[in-house]
């Protein structure tokens, strides 16, 4: 099982203590998305720049470019999931999630059949999925279904 990383060292020292203490030689591909990782949690960690308010409240782009995130495939037994689950530990916000991917699209369909008579009840669900979480981690990301791979595309473009 894995430890919770310390929010105050790197992903890089968290992932070789690890490493360390479940006895696991460093692996040179995942050291490189570990540092990929790293990367991405140090830019979510970056204050927001302040602007003026009324700056703000014209302007209808977001304080921050959108972070698209990382996606990772390979082989059963690699350590996608681990490295995942110890980015995801890292970040020391609450708004987080992280779902097994099949999970994650049985909600937004639950979430979609609450509202039958909206014409575009997808950007009520992709709003509520943004309120709740600022990063999202799946495992196991699969689709297979064309439906779901339209639905899908169309949250993303929503969500980012």
């Amino acid at each position: 099982m894995t430890t919770h990383p310390s929010p105050t060292l790197s992903l890089v020292a968290s992932y070789r203590a690890e490493c360390a203490r479940l006895g696991y030689a460093a692996d040179e591909a995942q050291e490189r998305v570990v540092a990929r990782l790293e990367d991405l949690r140090q830019r979510l960690l970056a204050p927001t720049p302040r602007t003026g308010l009324l700056k703000e409240l014209l302007s209808r782009k977001r304080a921050r470019p959108t972070e698209r995130g990382i996606y990772l495939w390979g082989g059963v037994g690699r350590g996608k999931t681990w490295l995942m689950d110890l980015f995801f530990h890292s970040l020391p916000f609450k708004n987080k999630q992280r779902s097994h991917f099949h999970r994650f699209m049985q909600a937004v369909h639950d979430e979609l059949k609450k509202h039958p008579d909206e014409s575009d009840p997808l950007e009520r669900v992709a709003d509520k999925i943004a309120a709740r979480a600022r990063v999202i981690c799946f495992d196991e990301l699969f689709v297979s279904d064309i439906a779901d791979a339209m639905l899908l595309g169309t949250l993303f473009r929503a969500l980012f």
